[in-house]
């Protein structure tokens, strides 16, 4: 009787020894079976900016065509940032949106836009910036930082002329000014004059006050040639 009772616990202490292995070898399994988790480091990148605008409320928001802008004076809304949109820029019967954001506090967003691109980085002044449209071509006068520049668009947005690049590139030297080199720093700013053909400004020595030569840039479509002394 001693004997058998001994058996049936040596039994139960051989189940419970299975049993804890098979819990034990379970658990092995299933801490195998989960799936490794991966670390990822933060991204630097900074997001994307989907609006280049800055918030500018609805009293210094303006929509005037360009000769209105051309005629301003000075800003219509002072103290921070002001907001115009050109709402007659077609060219070959498709429409550009053009912005103009001011700011009397050297705001990052003041500049140019068109389609919402900035491609002027800065308006110090509203006046500094002249708009026109001839042979079906968006100019832009940008006068800035003491430098004149002339900026051509075609109805995509596109620019297909630069003023300054072009003075850069073909080193012209300017006979009326001891043959210094014409660039956007010796053109007076208050010379240009623009039709349907061709585009004139003169040049300036600046702190002599000494004028210089008038150049004329002719246009045919997207072709301009080089400024020539006339």
């Amino acid at each position: 009787m001693k004997r058998e009772k001994i058996k049936l616990i040596l039994i139960y202490v051989l189940l419970a020894i299975v049993l804890i292995l098979l819990i034990i070898l379970t658990l092995n399994i299933l801490k195998n079976e989960k799936p490794k988790q991966t670390s990822y480091k933060a991204s630097n990148t900074p997001s994307v900016e989907i609006n280049p605008f800055p918030n500018i409320s609805d009293e210094c928001t303006f929509d005037l065509t360009i000769s209105e802008y051309n005629a301003l004076n000075g800003p219509l809304c002072k103290g921070g940032y002001s907001r115009y949109n050109i709402k007659d820029v077609t060219i070959n019967n498709k429409n550009l949106n053009l912005t103009v954001i001011y700011s009397d506090k050297n705001g990052s967003k003041s500049g140019l836009y068109i389609n919402n691109t900035k491609v002027i980085n800065k308006t110090d002044n509203i006046t500094n910036i002249g708009l026109g449209i001839f042979d079906n071509k968006l100019f832009i006068l940008d006068n800035h930082n003491n430098e004149s520049n002339v900026l051509v668009y075609n109805n995509k947005g596109q620019n297909i002329y630069n003023l300054k690049e072009t003075l850069k590139n073909k080193q012209i030297k300017d006979k009326n000014l001891n043959n210094t080199k014409v660039t956007s720093k010796t053109i007076d700013p208050n010379s240009f004059s623009f039709n349907n053909n061709n585009f004139t400004f003169k040049t300036i020595n600046k702190q002599t006050k000494i004028n210089g030569s008038t150049y004329t840039v002719s246009f045919n479509n997207s072709n301009f040639e080089t400024p020539k002394d006339s």
